[in-house]
């Protein structure tokens, strides 16, 4: 299992259209990717400008090969670009407890 944590500030006058366009991706992800197994966006409490962004993939090559390379990925960040402020994305490997 592949994980990516991402979070994102947006400039004030964009939060609304990145919440649009950021719940579009998510679908894309979900209902195009048979390797994506979970997309959730979430928007903090107090600040409606930073947004946290948690998906799940079945597999390192279902990231790599598939989510990263997909056109509407690429179309998103393009949108996007100029209404993020800062944005940190960190990518983590499931480590199975001992059973």
């Amino acid at each position: 299992m592949r994980n990516v944590s991402v979070m994102v500030e947006v400039h004030p006058e964009f939060a609304e259209k990145y919440l649009e366009a950021v719940l579009r991706h998510a679908d894309n992800s979900l209902s195009k990717e048979e390797g994506c197994v979970g997309f959730a966006v979430h928007r903090h409490e107090k600040d409606p400008n930073r947004f946290f962004l948690y998906e799940s993939y079945r597999s390192r090559k279902d990231f790599e090969e598939v989510h990263s390379v997909a056109p509407y990925l690429a179309e998103f960040n393009k949108l996007t670009a100029s209404w993020v402020k800062a944005k940190d994305i960190q990518v983590w490997d499931h480590v199975p407890a001992k059973q």
